[in-house]
């Protein structure tokens, strides 16, 4: 993957255009709860290489299921189960279009980079 600099203000962009994207993926997903499925609008992988933390952010649509674990004390466990990429059930209706899927951030301590298509 090629990735190029990107300067503090472009990031701040993407992130206003994520927390816009939010909001409308929590009326979203408030909607579709019944069905048992969440849409989140990214994914976070860190690794560690050579003594660095790169921290890569991957936009696009991640379907989760949510299975119940039990109890831990008053605690309800859950765990956050992957189902994929595509809208898991045809009945669901058709999420708010995600303006960042496709791309891909890589944050280290010497910048914050976007990979180039």
């Amino acid at each position: 993957m090629v990735f190029r600099r990107i300067s503090i203000e472009e990031y701040s962009l993407l992130n206003k255009l994520v927390e816009d994207y939010k909001r409308q993926l929590y009326t979203y997903n408030a909607m579709i709860r019944r069905y048992g499925f969440y849409l989140k609008p990214y994914h976070v992988v860190v690794k560690h290489s050579r003594g660095k933390k790169i921290k890569y952010i991957y936009y696009g649509r991640y379907w989760y299921r949510i299975v119940y674990m039990g109890k831990k004390g008053s605690t309800s466990r859950i765990k956050w189960v992957y189902v994929g990429s595509e809208k898991p059930s045809p009945e669901l209706p058709d999420p708010p279009h995600n303006p960042l899927e496709g791309l891909v951030l890589r944050i280290d301590e010497e910048g914050i980079y976007i990979k180039e298509k």
